[in-house]
């Protein structure tokens, strides 16, 4: 076993080995697919059924509708073009932030050059909206309201009781869409206490298997189809079923739910020890979202007067992985957009680390982790043009 240190459960997690042992029969010798009459598709659909009850009951949404996914970005855009299929662009408003996850955000910006009237809720410093914003925006014509429960730069938890409240007060025509794809593993998920109408996950965000997501709707039907084909399954999803990932989410949602008290515990723990020692060992640092609400598997924070990526390269070269809101590191030029919303400057949000911990870390991986970003950020510091 090498001595490699992950701190980026926030970008994808392992595979576990209860959501592998699961998925491994459908990818050898029950490999069908769900369809009528016979003993192998019959097993192969009663498959599907199981999984779907699985997510069900971990849940608490006995009646709601599941609805498997390639990814959490497909289950995202499946819901808006789900809702908003055949509403005239003149007539509806849709609601979300300037921080929410890519897949809501550029599927909204297509909707807005349709002519949709589209609004972006801007957040405070901490990264939660600013609901006097959103209070002003609702109104008869909103349609859809989609918000990122735990946001994936900075961990900050919106106050999604709150948010529902206001929304089903002002514009109740409107479908409250809560993409929870970073919250399942940290917060709690009982969906008779949450007043949405849509759930999305991520299997490879929750120790399930890649290209694998799902939504949970609350009222079945509530979706108008927006891919056509061979309707196996699922009207929203026609096509050959992903039997073993299907399998597979459904129990990494199971085993994330089971296993989330002691998660949380451990991983309080961690962030606490991480950011005492960032704080105590390094200067001239700014912890980027909120200290309280904060999901307890993120710590994101800007290093003043270097680059993130220099210091995630760094770090890389002594086995240790992290993320960095540093342009260089992505496939554009610009500064990332939430550290930007938030109100970090072109220097803070390049200097940016986000370090998220996970079901394996330990505390001697924080120890390592700091003790070798300390030199780190030293020797660049020295290095620096930027003073």
């Amino acid at each position: 076993m090498n001595n490699n240190i992950y701190l980026d459960h926030y970008r994808t997690t392992r595979l576990s080995e209860d959501a592998y042992g699961k998925m491994k029969p459908y990818m050898e010798d029950a490999f069908y697919l769900p369809v009528s009459f016979t003993e192998m598709g019959t097993r192969a659909a009663e498959a599907v059924e199981e999984s779907e009850e699985r997510v069900r009951k971990a849940l608490n949404a006995e009646n709601a509708e599941i609805i498997f996914t390639s990814g959490g970005t497909e289950a995202n855009n499946l819901v808006i073009h789900g809702v908003l299929r055949d509403a005239e662009p003149g007539e509806t408003t849709m609601i979300t932030s300037v921080i929410d996850h890519p897949s809501i955000v550029n599927t909204y910006d297509y909707y807005k050059k349709r002519g949709f009237g589209v609004k972006k809720i801007r957040v405070d410093d901490e990264g939660f909206w600013k609901t006097e914003e959103l209070e002003a925006a609702l109104n008869e014509t909103t349609r859809l309201v989609s918000i990122t429960y735990v946001n994936h730069t900075i961990g900050t938890i919106q106050k999604i009781d709150e948010i529902s409240k206001m929304i089903r007060e002002k514009a109740p025509k409107a479908r409250i869409h809560l993409d929870a794809a970073m919250a399942l593993l940290s917060v709690d998920m009982d969906l008779e206490k949450l007043d949405v109408d849509f759930v999305t996950l991520s299997g490879h965000k929750i120790y399930g298997p890649k290209g694998t997501g799902l939504i949970i709707s609350r009222k079945k039907g509530a979706l108008k189809p927006v891919l056509f084909g061979t309707v196996v399954t699922s009207p929203y999803k026609p096509g050959a079923d992903n039997l073993p990932g299907i399998v597979g989410i459904s129990h990494a949602v199971r085993e994330a739910v089971q296993n989330r008290e002691r998660y949380v515990e451990k991983n309080l723990r961690l962030q606490k020890k991480l950011m005492d020692m960032i704080e105590d060992k390094i200067p001239n640092v700014l912890l980027n979202g909120p200290v309280e609400r904060r999901a307890v598997d993120n710590v994101n924070y800007s290093f003043r007067q270097i680059e993130g990526e220099s210091i995630m390269m760094f770090l890389d070269f002594e086995g240790i992985v992290v993320a960095t809101g540093s342009a260089c590191a992505s496939s554009d030029l610009k500064v990332n957009y939430i550290l930007s919303a938030i109100g970090r400057d072109h220097e803070m949000a390049h200097g940016s680390l986000r370090i998220t911990t996970g079901r394996e870390n330990t505390e001697a991986d924080i120890e390592r982790f700091v003790k070798e970003l300390v030199p780190i950020v030293e020797r660049l510091r020295e290095q620096s043009t930027i003073k």
